[in-house]
């Protein structure tokens, strides 16, 4: 949808203030003694107008990095306005320090699943109510994917760095579940949840490790046995829970040790590879204005009343380009000052929802990421300053400084170049004090669900571009 953006003209007068010359591409000073103050002119336009919609970006890399720092996701949350998201979490297990030394007199008793809560206690969603997660057994072999371009001719999206696994790759699995818990989520109380499992995969486990069959002599041939699990929510859950990826499944036994006494232990295998645990998201938008919402049909603010969003895991991003910048740049004997996009977000809306804290901008291409926005004269992605709305209606808002950006708007292909609205690519490292590790959060993109849904007015989005320069006569 077509927002009005708001230019503001102002004279700064000091001792020293330094102006960018958009017509000649230098710097000047003004100070209160320059002769020619009197030449300053000041005026007023309106013309500017960002044009907004909604676009899904193709192959979000949610898999692992080999590393502890993501997150197993697992939950499905619903926002009225943008439908619904549902997390499975894949992954493989390990066989290895699996040895066989069980007494000839064990006896098996359970298997458990048992997962942690990441260390920040991820939650999105209403976590209020009880949440189901149920496991299934993997029949399909989680391989990794490498895109290549030569046939398409089109560029590799510029948050992809190599093979990964994608968010909206599907793996098969047996239908009959392995086991599954209802719970509470208390992040801040529970230590662990555990997921019962089948008995009969349990003692078939417990009897392969006892006789140390060849499915424990090496990696390949326990994947071959046992290709891998995936956690999906039940359809009536509320919220998407963050599982560390150190998790773990007990083979629990009993026996009677030499002083007679009944001995409990288990056997444990770990998560494998994490390059190959992964989320697979699933977005249901029927009965939206994002119904229709591809990688190939983005939709305009103006079939949606106005309303668009940022979601991490699916990589759905707001588009956003100013048709009249670049001729507005091209203005004679104007020196800008100040530049900065302000995008609201509807704060009433978020509830249970944890909004994107740290957004960026994409420099897109036809419609493809291949760049983003830095900070100011850094080469360094700019994350938007986030300023939180209140009780009295003002909204929440994203505050981005264009300054150095705005300047390109007369580069060459300019007009094939959009801005894309994104949660971010990158994690963040929280010190917590000497004595305690910094904390880990990991990217927003690829291992979270955040969203946030941008502010609307009479059915427009709330964006604007605030230019603040000098025209001089």
């Amino acid at each position: 949808m077509i927002k009005n953006i708001q230019l503001t003209f102002l004279i700064i007068l000091s001792l020293s203030v330094s102006l960018f010359f958009v017509s000649c591409d230098k710097d000047m000073s003004i100070s209160l003694k320059n002769e020619n103050i009197d030449n300053l002119n000041l005026t007023s336009s309106d013309t500017l107008s960002a044009i907004v919609s909604t676009v899904l970006m193709p192959n979000i890399p949610t898999s692992g990095t080999g590393d502890t720092t993501t997150r197993l996701l697992v939950g499905k949350v619903s926002q009225g306005p943008i439908g619904s998201v549902t997390s499975n979490a894949y992954f493989r297990l390990m066989p290895e320090n699996v040895s066989s030394d069980i007494p000839k007199n064990a006896v098996y008793d359970s298997i458990t699943l048992v997962l942690r809560p990441t260390f920040d206690k991820y939650t999105h969603g209403d976590t209020t109510k009880l949440q189901t997660i149920v496991a299934h057994r993997v029949t399909q072999t989680l391989e990794q994917t490498t895109l290549n371009n030569t046939m398409t001719g089109q560029p590799i999206p510029v948050y992809i760095s190599g093979a990964s696994i994608f968010g909206q790759q599907k793996f098969a699995y047996d239908a009959n579940p392995l086991g599954s818990v209802t719970f509470m989520p208390h992040m801040n109380k529970r230590d662990s949840v555990s997921i019962r499992l089948a008995d009969t995969w349990g003692t078939e486990l417990f009897e392969k490790i006892r006789t140390a069959d060849y499915i424990f002599n090496s990696t390949a041939n326990f994947q071959e046995y046992f290709k891998g699990m995936v956690l999906v929510p039940a359809s009536s859950n509320t919220a998407i829970i963050g599982f560390h990826n150190i998790l773990s499944v007990k083979i629990h036994y009993s026996y009677n040790g030499a002083d007679g006494f009944k001995k409990s232990t288990a056997k444990t295998l770990q998560m494998g590879d994490r390059r190959f645990h992964y989320n697979n998201f699933v977005a249901d938008r029927s009965g939206t204005a994002f119904a229709t919402l591809s990688t190939t049909k983005e939709i305009p603010s103006t079939a949606s009343n106005g309303v668009s969003y940022i979601q991490g895991g699916t990589g759905v991003v707001t588009k956003i380009t100013f048709p009249g910048l670049a001729e507005f740049m091209q203005t004679q004997n104007i020196a800008i000052n100040k530049a900065e996009l302000i995008i609201e977000v509807a704060s009433k809306d978020l509830g249970h929802y944890t909004a994107a804290l740290k957004p960026m901008l994409w420099i897109a291409t036809d419609n493809i990421a291949t760049g983003y926005v830095n900070t100011p004269f850094a080469n360094a992605i700019q994350h938007g300053n986030y300023v939180v709305g209140n009780n009295t209606g003002r909204n929440g808002r994203y505050v981005f400084n264009m300054i150095q950006y705005i300047r390109s708007a007369n580069d060459e292909n300019a007009k094939d170049k959009s801005l894309f609205l994104s949660v971010s690519p990158q994690g963040e490292q929280i010190n917590q004090g000497q004595q305690v590790p910094p904390l880990i959060i990991p990217s927003e993109l690829y291992y979270s669900a955040n969203t946030s849904i941008l502010a609307t007015e009479n059915n427009k989005p709330k964006i604007k571009l605030n230019i603040v320069y000098t025209k001089f006569k």
